[in-house]
């Protein structure tokens, strides 16, 4: 199944790593969910708890730091390994490879034309990483007492990753080896990087609730007749569209439309895609 897996622990610094109690990682980890299923914060607040969510996460982080599994060697090293997995537990395989395109990451390139609606890309269910596999791993034991894991799946396939990771025999490791080490989704941001785009959201609503504001005012007051109080109404706005115009509408929006696949079509797989085909 392709090359032999170099895998090492990441060691911090030169010395040994430190012991870290369970009961204090525990400590650590339940202030740390607590903290994220309590309400959410008054205005003006949300600034403040994340700062405090941050700070516990940052203290998980060091306390971890050592003991991390990482792989010898770049992304791009482990992808012939990942091709060859794919192939030999049935996934097909033909027609396509991996490719980086610019501003966008790697993803999935076509090398032969491809026909409209036809199907060219299938992984077998066996290779997938499901909540189903995880029951079936060394995390089921945990799985069957946690209510947690079992009202939320993201997080059981988080720590199914990561168990799996560890694992030097796991089934997984050739996709696994070919991951992402970082990302630049907000959940990723430095502290300052979040300031500057909280900043900016705040200016926006600023703006938007002054134009909600002039937008109210312009409207011109109409009083009924009957002395009731006077009710603000905006300018009239154009005549709705007839039952034929939107049928019309829909007739004209509803067309299938139909293209035909050649070699530039790519399929986005990379950390923020969703394997959509994005023909150029």
């Amino acid at each position: 199944m392709g090359r032999k897996s170099r895998v090492k622990t990441q060691k911090s610094g030169t010395g040994a790593t430190a012991v870290v109690s369970p009961k204090e990682m525990m400590n650590l980890i339940s202030d740390l969910l607590q903290k994220c299923s309590s309400a959410a914060p008054s205005p003006g607040k949300e600034w403040e708890e994340y700062i405090q969510i941050r700070g516990l996460v940052e203290k998980i982080r060091k306390k971890q730091k050592g003991i991390s599994v990482i792989f010898e060697g770049s992304r791009e090293e482990f992808f012939p390994e990942l091709m060859a997995w794919a192939q030999e537990n049935g996934a097909s395989c033909e027609g396509v490879e991996i490719a980086h395109f610019a501003g966008e990451g790697f993803g999935l390139r076509a090398t032969k034309d491809i026909k409209a609606e036809e199907l060219f890309l299938w992984i077998p269910r066996t290779m997938l990483m499901t909540v189903e596999s995880a029951k079936n791993s060394v995390l089921g034991p945990l799985y069957s007492q946690d209510r947690i894991l079992q009202a939320m799946g993201n997080v059981t396939l988080a720590l199914h990753l990561l168990c799996e990771r560890a694992d030097p025999s796991s089934p997984w490791l050739p996709y696994i080896k070919t991951l992402p080490g970082d990302y630049d989704t907000p959940l990723y941001y430095e502290e300052e990087e979040v300031g500057v785009d909280a900043s900016l959201i705040q200016e926006a609503s600023k703006k938007v609730s002054l134009a909600s504001l002039d937008a109210g005012q312009s409207a011109s007051p109409a009083q009924e007749e009957d002395g009731m109080d006077a009710k603000f109404t905006t300018p009239d706005a154009a005549d709705p569209p007839t039952s034929q115009e939107q049928e019309g509408q829909t007739e004209n929006g509803g067309d299938k439309a139909t293209a035909s696949l050649s070699q530039e079509v790519d399929v986005d797989l990379s950390a923020e895609g969703t394997g959509d085909v994005n023909s150029e």
